[in-house]
């Protein structure tokens, strides 16, 4: 999920009403709402393979069924009155668009080529591309402890794909699909996070799938659109449940549970899409796909612990 998914401030009218505060109950509950969060997340992979339909049909039809039920929902909680955006929101809001999309493209495209599993991990290294973009853009210069967590998960990748290694047609063009999808990723992050506070995240969401599907309306094949019940059923599945459901899911857990528990349990997410390649297709990881795997998201965990993180400086 992307930045659009963390839920703005409450508009100035919330705050007339008192609530009353049970912060222990909150957080337990903001945990669960995480963890199902993430269980549902980890199984998009095999909802997309169960299409049956080439990468591009499948993120048009996600974005055109999340378009259609987020506008819904946002207009039934009244999100839309008095929506106003400025021109620097609107080109941010389309570029987040555009970046989020296309990374469904690759990580879809991924999961053919791999598998749902290694896809995911090395997904996971998307925080990492973040630093990068950090160094490269704004200067920002990285503590020891986020340079040790970055070369640890890199070195994971390289063990994790494996390039002198045998495997089927696709395999590595799977992995470079999977780390392109991250990168993509890592943009969303950062033209959504300059919106922060500005829009409400539901309309975000809702923005990114309309722009999502009239980009995508241009490149589906619709002479081969989901005919079988199995397919139109893993497509509307994708559409209300992983993305709808799902992004009202992660609003309540980033409302109530706190950023370290928001942290640890991310990570349900890789778990359940390597149990998904086992249950659903028997697929296992190699030893060394293992030790790739471990390195990467230990790596992660240490990152998004706070264990690499340091004030940010700026280089010169």
């Amino acid at each position: 999920m992307t930045e659009a998914s963390r839920p703005a401030p409450l508009p100035s009218s919330a705050s007339d009403t008192v609530i009353p505060r049970h912060p222990q109950a909150d957080e337990r509950l903001g945990r669960w709402l995480m963890i199902a969060a993430m269980v549902i997340s980890g199984t998009i992979g095999y909802f997309v393979l169960m299409s049956g339909q080439p990468a591009l049909n499948v993120v048009f039809l996600r974005c055109l069924i999340g378009a259609a039920s987020l506008c819904a929902w946002c207009a039934y909680r009244g999100y839309w009155r008095g929506l106003r955006m400025a021109r620097w929101q609107v080109v941010n809001v389309t570029l987040g668009a555009i970046t989020l999309v296309s990374n469904w493209y690759f990580l879809f495209t991924a999961y053919r080529l791999t598998s749902v599993g290694i896809t995911t991990v090395v997904y996971n290294v998307q925080p990492f591309l973040l630093v990068l973009a950090g160094v490269i853009v704004t200067r920002e210069r990285p503590s020891l402890a986020t340079l040790g967590c970055l070369g640890v998960a890199f070195a994971g990748l390289v063990i994790l794909a494996e390039p002198g290694g045998v495997h089927g047609a696709g395999y590595l063009t799977g992995v470079a699909s999977a780390l392109a999808a991250a990168t993509l990723y890592a943009a969303t992050t950062l033209f959504t996070k300059r919106l922060a506070g500005t829009i409400r995240p539901e309309i975000i969401a809702a923005l990114h799938m309309v722009i999502g599907a009239a980009v995508f309306v241009w490149m589906a094949d619709f002479h081969h659109l989901p005919s079988a019940p199995r397919e139109i059923g893993a497509v509307v599945t994708l559409g209300l449940f992983h993305t709808t459901f799902m992004y009202l899911l992660l609003y309540g857990a980033f409302q109530k549970a706190s950023t370290s528990s928001l942290a640890v349990f991310g990570f349900v997410y890789p778990v359940v899409a390597v149990a998904v390649d086992f249950l659903a297709f028997g697929i296992v990881l190699h030893p060394t796909q293992w030790l790739g795997g471990v390195m990467i998201l230990l790596a992660a965990g240490f990152f998004a612990r706070g264990l690499g993180v340091t004030p940010a400086k700026k280089a010169g």
